[in-house]
């Protein structure tokens, strides 16, 4: 083990001088003080006989000790506390026992901080060396327990605080990244009061600290607001004392990000709440009911195979693309189609562009259509607004919502459409296949709000009129669309037109039942609107956009 050499026999201070345990190849110790910066190589039989005017010094690149040099020991002053240090009265620093030293070689000054087993210093401006393990608050012996105790992260926030504050009794972390054994200290010191108010950086690193100290003991845990200011020796510096003061006594109850409890927080939410936004679908009916297609919100749409949910689908991203706010802002997409080739996507948008069915390769190039395509996709991608993306066989879940988090917060995408959603995850048995699905659907119905994204979803349904494998898929939206479509019937016209339907989740409020029609024309390979709007549905249109 190592041990101390008191005083310094260079510079006479205490609790400085650290001797390591002895080099068993050369039986020599190491020595150094962290105040005057001195070292040492010391034979074991002189640890107990060295000097207070001589050191011993082996050159670099021996490595055994074969001569031992006397030298001049360097010039140190004596301990000092300078009348005004950052803003802190020599007052303050004499109370916490804080002094300083100056190198009289190199005119370099060090501070020096006693915690209760080792010592801290500071050379100026911030070169940090310490005479062992730190596993105390500073200021920990002061603290004896009452209602309420400040913490701080470093020593001068301690000592400004304790300027600006008076009598609070008031502890400070010995650094960035506490040991575990300071935490248990810390857990038993601060168990003796009743309120805990935390001065911490406003940077990430504070933030770290509060969280830590609230998990030793929630609900005693409050948070001092600091403005402008990163930490208590700001305010000092910038004789903000009041305002310190202020937000010491209105610190706020620490608690997690998804409670809200005070004004601070409902004012804050109605304040950073994006508008509400959706885009029209151009179903004069279904937006009666709806609006459209909702920002923030998850929506099912739930057909029989066959129906032309994808091509439905289709009518909704091309919706998208061309509405414009009167702002101007234009929204951006993503598409993941699980049941076409990436091309068939980009071309069904295509064929909406030039009104005529341009859905297959072979189309565009028979047509002499390839320079109208390329110059499509490049107004497509302007401004980065539409993506593709594809999930992988051997992807799960947790991929899923990733691309999710990404496409949204990483490019900006505004709508996410994804179909069918009961092919994207795989199971053995219809059980297990049930239990995916549920846990799938209710992220992305979590994630839709927190991320402010509309997602859009197609799933199958059953004979009965329930999504396929899983009836919850619908159970998580908040709206619900419903397609249907009479494949057996005589007339051709009536065997293409898709009937549009809200389901049992409309959080409009606007209700449920029929909401228009849509025709399919196989020569555009487009769907339209064909039937009139109900009656007042272009009055309510008009209303809900004031």
């Amino acid at each position: 083990m190592g041990f101390k050499i008191n005083p310094c026999p260079h510079c006479g201070h205490n609790d400085c001088y650290d001797v390591t345990p002895s080099d068993k190849r050369t039986g020599f110790h190491y020595a150094s003080c962290f105040s005057c910066e001195a070292t040492d190589w010391i034979p074991d039989d002189e640890v107990d006989s060295i000097n207070n005017n001589h050191a011993l010094y082996v050159p670099k690149g021996l490595v055994e000790v074969n001569n031992v040099i006397e030298i001049d020991a360097p010039s140190v002053s004596d301990p000092y506390v300078p009348d005004i240090y950052r803003g802190i009265t020599k007052a303050t620093m004499e109370r916490c026992n804080v002094y300083f030293t100056r190198n009289l070689t190199t005119d370099k000054e060090s501070v020096h901080y006693h915690y209760p087993d080792e010592v801290k210093h500071r050379k100026l401006p911030k070169d940090i060396t310490v005479s062992g393990p730190l596993h105390h608050f500073w200021g920990h012996d002061e603290a004896t327990g009452g209602k309420l105790v400040l913490i701080t992260e470093g020593e001068e926030d301690r000592m400004s605080a304790i300027q600006m504050l008076g009598d609070v009794h008031t502890l400070s972390l010995p650094n960035a990244t506490p040991s575990k054994q300071f935490w248990e200290n810390a857990k038993a010191k601060l168990a003796n009061y009743q309120k805990i108010v935390v001065s911490a950086d406003s940077d990430e690193a504070g933030e770290k600290v509060a969280k830590k100290i609230y998990t030793l003991y929630p609900g005693k845990v409050y948070i001092m607001d600091h403005g402008k200011y990163k930490d208590a020796n700001d305010f000092l510096e910038d004789g903000a004392i009041r305002n310190y003061r202020d937000s010491f006594w209105n610190a706020q109850r620490l608690k997690p990000e998804t409670i809200l409890g005070t004004a601070e927080d409902f004012i804050s939410l109605f304040n950073q709440t994006p508008d509400y936004e959706y885009f029209p679908t151009g179903i004069q009916d279904l937006d009666y009911k709806m609006l459209g297609i909702h920002k923030g919100a998850l929506t099912v749409v739930l057909a029989e195979t066959g129906i032309g949910k994808t091509e439905f689908f289709r009518y909704l991203e091309w919706q998208c693309f061309k509405h414009k706010e009167e702002s101007g802002k234009q929204y951006k997409f993503a598409m993941c189609h699980g049941e076409e080739t990436q091309l068939r996507s980009i071309l069904g948008l295509f064929s909406y562009y030039k009104g005529q069915n341009l859905t297959r390769k072979d189309l565009v190039e028979a047509g002499g259509y390839q320079e109208e395509y390329n110059a499509f996709v490049t107004e497509l991608t302007k401004d980065e607004r539409v993506y593709q993306f594809s999930v992988r066989v051997d992807e799960g879940i947790d991929e899923i919502i990733s691309q999710v988090r990404f496409l949204t917060t990483a490019l900006g995408v505004d709508f996410i459409f994804l179909e069918p959603i009961q092919d994207f995850v795989y199971a053995v048995n219809t059980s297990e296949k049930e239990s995916l699905l549920t846990d799938l659907t209710n992220k992305l119905k979590r994630l839709a709000p927190e991320l402010d994204v509309g997602i859009v979803i197609i799933a199958h349904s059953n004979k009965e009129g329930e999504a396929k494998y899983a009836a919850s898929i619908v159970q998580g939206a908040a709206y619900e669309i419903r397609l249907s479509r009479d494949t057996d019937a005589v007339e051709e016209e009536e065997r293409n037109t898709m009937n549009v339907e809200i389901g049992r989740k409309n959080r409009t409020g606007g209700g449920s039942g029929p909401a228009g029609e849509l025709a399919f024309d196989l020569d555009t390979y487009m769907l339209t609107t064909t039937k009139a709007p109900s009656e007042n549905s272009e009055t309510h249109m008009d209303r809900s956009k004031t």
